[in-house]
């Protein structure tokens, strides 16, 4: 792939201002410090954020000109020299309308903003965005990796100069293990945990992808820092992704550590599970748990895609001077740290290493 750089917006700006949406999620959360030597606006419509680098505009993408005043969006445009799209529902059993909402439409009114700026825009997308529904189980996820494909479509017919950013699974920061708000991987480990995940129903080498979602911010912030004004990248482990039994190996080592016995969950071939398994083990299940357990099963679904491998555009990103992917197992064993921690395992800052 051809990457194209841009050049400086004004000659003798110190600074570029970047306009963010979707400051406060679990990308936009890592992008922040990861942009400190750009003057950041954020587009804020519900939760705060902060930062010596930050200011905020009140509205909402969902809305023409973001609901703001025509002058207020005139002046905006006037001071963004790129634009980073982050924000998206990422609610798979939304029905509200606001997948399309927010998804389609809210990145239709991104991409005008963008041409209005005279900038290049940065959409970040998702590595699972041709997301195809297995049967009965995956379905829900299907309306979602239709609004996100119609939305990298909606940037690719605006005409305005854009990257496409497509993460996978963007787990806890690679050192510390935070993020800003828990993920589906986080609940499968609350159920590995909570010992009501005794077997999985799919294949134990299929891989199961994920990336630090500071690693995530630092592929970002590299295209945008190099002026790369077009192409699509895959912020994926790739042929770097551990298999499911070995994540799965993580979790219970892990537990183990902290005193919290669970045994390996037993992988069963999917149409066993589906055809014999599954109608008995789930209708003896109590209903909170029993959709816990769905919840996890449609996790596990939609991310493992049937034991295919992301394409990875990693050494591409390391090339322009992003860092490099950290050991996966690594990565995995700081967000189950922080993961324990905030949910009241007062032993996993000292047993945690013992596991590792």
């Amino acid at each position: 792939m051809t990457v194209q750089m841009t050049g400086p917006r004004s000659i003798g700006r110190a600074r570029r201002t970047v306009l963010l949406t979707g400051a406060s999620g679990v990308v936009g959360r890592a992008l922040l410090p990861r942009l400190r030597d750009f003057d950041v606006v954020c587009l804020v419509h519900r939760s705060p954020v902060s930062g010596p680098n930050v200011t905020t505009v009140a509205g909402n993408i969902a809305e023409p000109m973001f609901g703001l005043a025509e002058r207020a969006y005139a002046e905006l445009a006037a001071r963004a020299d790129a634009v980073i799209h982050c924000a998206a529902v990422t609610d798979f059993n939304r029905t509200d309308g606001s997948l399309e909402a927010t998804n389609v439409t809210g990145t239709e009114h991104v991409a005008a903003f963008a041409a209005a700026a005279k900038a290049v825009l940065y959409h970040v997308s998702t590595a699972f965005v041709h997301t195809t529904a297995d049967g009965d189980r995956g379905r829900t996820a299907v309306g979602y990796a239709a609004s996100k494909s119609a939305a990298e479509e909606a940037v690719r017919s605006s005409g305005v100069p854009h990257v496409i950013l497509r993460p996978s699974v963007v787990i806890g920061d690679s050192v510390t293990g935070e993020i800003a708000a828990f993920q589906g991987l986080h609940q499968v480990v609350a159920g590995l945990f909570a010992g009501i995940v005794p077997m999985i129903p799919f294949d134990p080498g299929w891989p199961i992808d994920f990336v630090p979602a500071d690693v995530v911010a630092d592929a970002i912030g590299t295209v945008v820092e190099n002026r790369v004004s077009e192409g699509e990248f895959w912020v994926s482990a790739g042929e770097a992704a551990l298999s499911l039994d070995e994540g799965v190996a993580v979790v219970v080592e892990f537990a183990r550590g902290l005193g919290v016995h669970i045994d390996m969950p037993r992988f069963v071939p999917p149409d066993m599970f589906d055809r014999l398994i599954g109608p008995v083990f789930l209708d003896a299940l109590p209903a909170k748990i029993r959709r816990n357990v769905l919840r996890m099963l449609e996790f596990f679904t939609v991310y493992l895609q049937s034991g295919q491998l992301k394409p990875s555009s990693l050494d591409q990103l390391v090339a322009l001077g992003a860092r490099p992917l950290p050991d996966q197992r690594e990565s995995l064993r700081s967000s189950l740290r922080y993961w324990a921690a905030q949910h009241g395992y007062g032993r996993a800052g000292t047993e945690t290493e013992k596991a590792a």
